[in-house]
């Protein structure tokens, strides 16, 4: 029952997120064609701001919602009163640093967009804290379908504005509008009205603190590149480290965010079965990473066509940063399903500690990496802190959930091995038909589908051949076989 319930919520939020990420990358190819990279650069110094400002007082309830074993009226009431305060805080946060920013980065375009992207958090912490109830019902069709009409939304705004004006203000005015659409949906779909409450407000710190202080560090994880590139690289730069980012960034909200919701409520579910929940984390690890391997280390092999055919030969910095951020994320998404597990069993301050560690380790890297290498200093410093990420979290899951680093590994072991052959393959291929390679755009098409599948097709038989020297074990293979053979999948 359960397994159906995973698969059946992971689909709805997998078709949501197809549909919507394809109009957010719609935005973004849109945006390019008419904006150039340094105003991309201006709004990811205001991103990271706002980014800052609210990590700083993050108390993820929602999350702490969807957790409760039981929830009453007044736990959504003060869901949401937390959540609106926390927003107005943000927003005065925002509104005091705009100026020193600007100053900063000598950037007076920052101080107008941190200004007005102030009321963004304001709006998300309206939206109507029932919508969780959803969640906890493992029922996913109406946040697959929100995140689908904000997205429009939002797309529609893009379009408009940046075809009639060519104005970077076609960025923030955008997200203002999705986040004003998403308001208006939760409390639409889910009609019941929260009140201002604080009387559960203990119950919430003391499962959100730790996570709050968790996000606070993955932000400055996050934007510490942003601000590094920024100030010594320029905003031309930064705005290839943004848009690269972005495309990379689609792999987490497609390939990681629904599997991620879903798994968080059955992991919470289950959290009293410890071998029910070994063997589901186990499988969730073992099938999810045969999807995420491929697609990132695919889109590292093959970033220059792709953002050459998306954005044109004036973004080419920016298929560098995809190449590099890519493959890192397959670690950051693989560490993701570790981290979901731990929150899910309530080790939310032993999540925190190692994300202490993982921003310890990373801003003297890449401060290294930009005073040293530069762009490609500062990537080469992303990928290894992604790497050393999925070590920690990997070894915090063996401690507090009994599963061994050896069968995590053991979990990942085909797919891994598969992808770095895909990787030879392709490269070798890439040296040997396309050693001069052509800028036309027809020819790049066609280089970048020879090359993809090549790929594709190399991955599937190296996942096939491995999985027959191993014995024919279960596994995404034989459930594969038994999709097209229509037969039960062997346990």
């Amino acid at each position: 029952m359960l397994k159906k319930q995973i698969l059946h919520g992971t689909s709805w939020l997998l078709a949501g997120r197809i549909f919507s990420n394809a109009l957010g990358l719609a935005s973004t190819l849109v945006a390019a064609r008419f904006l150039m990279p340094d105003d991309f650069g201006v709004v990811a110094i205001s991103m990271g701001v706002f980014g800052i400002a609210g990590a700083v007082v993050e108390l993820p309830v929602g999350v702490a919602l969807v957790q409760l074993e039981t929830a009453k009226k007044a736990d959504f009431d003060t869901a949401w009163t937390i959540n609106l305060l926390r927003g107005l805080i943000v927003a005065g946060l925002m509104a005091v640093s705009a100026w020193p920013v600007a100053i900063v980065f000598n950037e007076p375009r920052v101080l107008a967009i941190i200004l007005a992207l102030s009321s963004y958090p304001v709006l998300l912490g309206l939206r109507n804290s029932w919508f969780e109830q959803y969640i906890r019902e493992m029922d996913f069709r109406w946040e697959a379908l929100t995140e689908t009409l904000t997205k429009i939304v939002s797309f529609l705004l893009v379009l408009g504005i940046s075809v009639l004006t060519s104005s970077y203000w076609a960025l923030p005015l955008s997200l203002i509008a999705s986040g004003a659409t998403a308001v208006v949906l939760s409390f639409v779909l889910s009609p019941r009205l929260p009140g201002f409450c604080l009387s559960e407000f203990r119950t919430f710190f003391g499962f959100s603190v730790w996570l709050g202080l968790g996000h606070i560090a993955d932000s400055i994880r996050e934007t510490s590149g942003t601000f590094l590139v920024g100030k010594f690289l320029g905003t031309s730069r930064l705005g290839a480290w943004s848009v690269g980012t972005q495309f990379g960034d689609r792999l987490e909200l497609i390939l990681y965010s629904p599997m991620e919701r879903t798994l968080f409520a059955a992991f919470s579910s289950i959290q009293n079965d410890a071998a029910r929940l070994r063997e589901t984390f186990l499988k969730a690890v073992h099938t999810g990473f045969a999807f995420i391997a491929p697609a990132c280390v695919g889109m590292g092999l093959l970033s220059q066509e792709i953002i050459a055919i998306a954005l044109g030969p004036k973004w080419s910095v920016a298929g560098l940063v995809l190449g590099f951020s890519a493959p890192a994320m397959a670690f950051y998404l693989l560490a993701g399903l570790g981290a979901s597990l731990a929150t899910a069993l309530g080790h939310t301050r032993n999540l925190f500690r190692i994300k202490i560690v993982s921003v310890c380790l990373h801003l003297p890297m890449i401060v290294i990496g930009v005073h040293y290498g530069g762009l490609v200093g500062a990537l080469a410093a992303s990928v290894l802190t992604a790497f050393i990420w999925f070590i920690l979290c990997a070894y915090e899951i063996s401690r507090i959930a009994g599963i061994t680093i050896s069968q995590q590994v053991s979990a990942i072991a085909r797919s891994s091995i598969a992808a770095l052959i895909m990787a030879a393959v392709v490269i070798s291929a890439r040296k040997i038909f396309f050693a001069d390679p052509d800028s036309a755009l027809l020819t790049t098409v066609l280089r970048a589908v020879s090359l993809s599948a090549l790929g594709a097709v190399t991955y599937t038989v190296s996942h096939f051949a491995l999985w027959q020297l191993a014995g024919r074990t279960a596994g995404v293979e034989a459930a594969a076989l038994s999709l097209l053979s229509r037969r039960p999948a062997r346990n």
